[in-house]
């Protein structure tokens, strides 16, 4: 009967030692741990950000030179705009013609 008496004694220590664990883990250590845990999400979000925007800053850089640096020549843009304004005059003498009864021929 006495080995009953310890074993009883021991089960019951045991029981309230795991719920005084439980009750510290939820009540003081995961609080703490939650905010750690979201103070470092928030320093790597932080952190993944400025990475981000370094690596756009530096594509859009290069986008800009590449496409400044793929300009056409000089004589590619001069004739553009020679066939621009040349077309422009065309429309305008076509639609002016047809105004006043002259036709174009």
């Amino acid at each position: 009967m006495d080995w009953m008496m310890i074993l009883a004694t021991a089960v019951a220590a045991s029981l309230m030692t795991l719920g005084v664990l439980a009750a510290w883990m939820k009540f003081f250590v995961s609080p703490s741990l939650a905010r750690d845990l979201e103070t470092l999400l928030k320093e790597q979000a932080e952190q993944a950000a400025d990475l981000m925007a370094v690596k756009v800053e530096e594509a859009v850089r290069r986008g800009i030179v590449d496409g400044v640096t793929s300009l056409p020549t000089r004589e590619v843009l001069q004739g553009t705009t020679r066939n621009i304004a040349r077309t422009s005059v065309e429309i305008v003498e076509e639609r002016l013609g047809s105004l006043f009864g002259k036709r174009r021929k």
